[in-house]
């Protein structure tokens, strides 16, 4: 059982994707995951946010609000909370002693042992039977049609966050074929909860009508300001609210939140309470004063556009040293090129993500970014890398993959 917990807690390079592994595991388990309530989020980037805004609202009306998401950005403890409290560690070794004996007594069976997402996903499903939460908030790993969570049968709401070229060798070459694949978890009779001006919303309308279901569209939220380290703003009959997660594109996650909200009447107090509470570490987030340090996991084109957008806002003076990191399947040359554009870098030191074998060499990406122009400089580690960059610019920001994140803080 012990090699079993170490193959769950251990790093899966290649995803596998289908309903049919989890579906034999779950039924196993005695199929936990039914008679849940579940509001289900899908998306390429945002997700991760609006999750947060939904279970601190959700606590903050008094329900117990289990949530799920991945990845984790420092112990995989994160990937599983009720309230905003992490699952403990007996807890989850209990949970992986049960389903390590069903996923052994699988492979026995079939040949076929479910991969760290799945086993993941059983857990969860478990932990928030066992404790039987009112409602779980739950983000899918990879697209949504064929991602393990999407095992669950009807859901309060599916909501679709913004949809980007991401995962291409897994969901398709095309924002169309992408979405089709987000747009999966849609279920008959299921309110779906999205953008209304993303290029994804045909595929999602189509899909919706397909299934009986209702689309209602997040509209733009207006008056956005930024005051005192946190972003104001007002949407449809709500004036002045704020959120502590920084980004315009937090406001946009904030209002799919809020459509939930609406849905499911929840009172204003506490959606403005829920919406101040709610944290999402490794978003924009300041690090450091002094020296001035932000990371930010930023790691495909839509991601690197708001964090462009981001450094604007927050740092329109400043003259920028660069530490990336990133993960070699994903849209790097793309990534320099925009952040070439628009920003004022000074240096840039790249570093390899440890631990980690889908990681680009610190090397080559400091050749892909001296071959578009920068100053660059590979780095042994980001200890190194933030020596350099903080004596070089006047704001230092880390970014390229939220899997950056653990090396930081463990640093």
């Amino acid at each position: 059982m012990k090699e079993f917990k170490t193959y769950a807690n251990s790093f899966q390079e290649k995803s596998k994707l289908g309903l049919e592994t989890i579906g034999m595991l779950l039924e196993k388990l005695g199929n936990p995951h039914k008679g849940g309530k579940y509001i289900h989020v899908a998306g390429t980037n945002g997700k991760g946010s609006v999750c947060a805004f939904l279970q601190n609202i959700l606590s903050s009306a008094g329900f117990k609000t289990g949530k799920f998401i991945s990845p984790n950005m420092i112990e995989v403890y994160e990937r599983i909370s009720i309230d905003g409290e992490n699952i403990s560690s007996s807890d989850m070794d209990r949970l992986l002693s049960l389903v390590g004996e069903k996923a052994e007594e699988m492979e026995r069976e079939t040949g076929v042992m479910p991969t760290q997402f799945e086993i993941w996903t059983a857990c969860a499903f478990m932990y928030f039977k066992e404790k039987k939460c009112d409602v779980v908030v739950l983000e899918t790993g990879l697209g949504g049609r064929l991602d393990a969570t999407n095992i669950i049968d009807s859901p309060i709401c599916s909501v679709i966050t913004r949809v980007d070229m991401d995962h291409t060798e897994y969901l398709g070459d095309t924002i169309e074929k992408i979405t089709f694949e987000k747009a999966g978890i849609i279920k008959e009779n299921c309110p779906v909860i999205t953008l209304s001006d993303q290029e994804a919303l045909s595929v999602i309308a189509e899909k919706a009508k397909d299934t009986h279901s209702g689309v209602f569209m997040a509209d733009a939220p207006t008056n956005i300001t930024y005051k005192d380290g946190s972003e104001n703003f007002d949407y449809k009959d709500l004036e002045k609210l704020e959120i502590d997660l920084l980004g315009r594109h937090q406001v946009e996650n904030a209002t799919l939140a809020l459509e939930v909200c609406h849905l499911l009447k929840i009172d204003e107090k506490y959606i403005r309470e829920g919406l101040k509470k709610a944290r999402n570490i490794g978003r924009f987030e300041k690090i450091s004063d002094e020296p001035l340090i932000y990371f930010d996991g930023a790691h495909n084109v839509c991601g690197i556009k708001t964090l462009v957008d981001s450094v604007k806002r927050y740092l329109p003076d400043k003259e920028i040293s660069i530490i990336f990191g990133a993960m070699r399947d994903k849209e790097i040359d793309e990534s320099i090129s925009l952040m070439k554009e628009e920003l004022n870098i000074k240096c840039v030191y790249t570093v390899m993500v440890k631990d980690n074998p889908r990681a680009e060499t610190a090397q080559n990406l400091a050749e892909k970014f001296l071959h578009c122009g920068f100053n660059a400089t590979p780095c042994e580690n980001i200890e190194e890398a933030i020596k350099k960059a903080t004596s070089t610019g006047d704001a230092t920001l880390i970014c390229g993959s939220l899997y950056l994140y653990k090396d930081l803080k463990e640093r």
